[in-house]
């Protein structure tokens, strides 16, 4: 009789996402403290468009593998962190170029409603996922909202440096969680910590990770 292979037909890249989050990440953290000018978002929109690719590669993954919680983060990370990104760093870029009039308090919106998910899905990640993983969404949460607010026209220059620290360790936190989640793929692992809610059920069956750490 022959074998059954019971391997997934594919392989979680949720790696991918962590690495395509912390590029976007830390390109936000770069710019909003001034560390690049705004001529560099034409290069800031062709990055976008490859950490797209890797959100998508971790979205498609995660949910064929029937891990909603993952997948689903990493789908709407992809749409906004990159996919809208890439459009609205491409905008900014043309619409200073050209001195075009642009109302760019719109993407408030979208960084808000953003961030309100990805905070009420936080507790997920606190659950299921190391120390590095937690923390680098907790440091999002804050990043996001406050990003929010400054397109808003609110904060000035304190608030950029609030949103942008946010985002750096939110990057710092994902640059781990990436390399862990690769490393852990030929049974090494970094020591990241644990999860900062206890799972009696899942302890009891040797866990179960729901968000592609």
């Amino acid at each position: 009789m022959a074998e059954t292979d019971t391997r997934p037909a594919i392989a979680d890249a949720g790696a991918a996402g962590w690495i395509g989050y912390s590029v976007a990440v830390v390109m936000a953290w770069a710019f909003l403290l001034g560390y690049v000018d705004p001529a560099a978002q034409i290069y800031m929109a062709a990055i976008s468009v490859a950490c797209l690719i890797a959100y998508m590669g971790a979205a498609i993954s995660q949910l064929k593998l029937g891990n909603l919680a993952g997948g689903v983060t990493w789908l709407y990370f992809g749409a906004f962190f990159a996919g809208a990104s890439a459009l609205n760093y491409f905008i900014g870029w043309m619409a200073a170029k050209n001195e075009w009039v642009v109302d760019g308090r719109i993407q408030g919106y979208m960084w808000f409603v953003l961030g309100i998910v990805l905070i009420i899905e936080t507790p997920i990640f606190m659950k299921y996922s190391h120390a590095a993983a937690w923390g680098s969404i907790i440091a999002a949460d804050v990043g996001l909202i406050t990003l929010a607010f400054i397109f808003w026209g609110y904060g000035g220059q304190v608030l950029m440096d609030v949103s942008g620290w946010a985002f750096f360790v939110a990057g710092v936190g994902g640059i781990l969680s990436g390399a862990d989640a690769i490393l852990s793929s030929v049974g090494w692992r970094l020591p990241l910590g644990r999860p900062l809610i206890k799972d009696r059920s899942a302890a009891a069956q040797g866990g179960v990770p729901a968000t592609g750490r």
